[in-house]
């Protein structure tokens, strides 16, 4: 399974659960079970930053959890902007992280399934 995770740095996310393949399936499952890209998507089309900001949060966290970085990085972009005002950045930023977000959990998913 760890080697379909494609883009997802596995040794970093392994390191989160000490190392135990069986927990980090656990996480990775949580991970796609609790996605939140229909809320940050209903949050960006209100214009609703506050709690774009919160859950765009979440995805920074738990994203760097299961190591996919990339996505990470983009989702503490998004919450600097949202802290500090920068709704050009939001607006710009959201579709191509919301991209990257979808091909993390689609890669996670494969993964899982096989």
């Amino acid at each position: 399974m760890l080697e379909k995770l494609f883009g997802i740095d596995v040794e970093l996310g392994m390191s989160y659960c000490l190392d135990d393949e069986d927990i980090y399936r656990e996480i990775l499952e949580e991970y796609v079970n609790s996605a939140k890209i229909s809320e940050l998507n209903q949050f960006y089309e209100s214009k609703d930053w506050h709690n774009y900001q919160v859950r765009i949060h979440a995805v920074k966290s738990t994203s760097l959890t299961i190591g996919a970085k990339e996505l990470s990085a983009m989702a503490l972009e998004l919450e600097t902007a949202c802290k500090e005002g920068r709704e050009s950045d939001i607006l710009s930023g959201h579709g191509p992280c919301m991209s990257v977000y979808q091909d993390v959990l689609d890669t996670v998913t494969d993964a899982l399934n096989d």
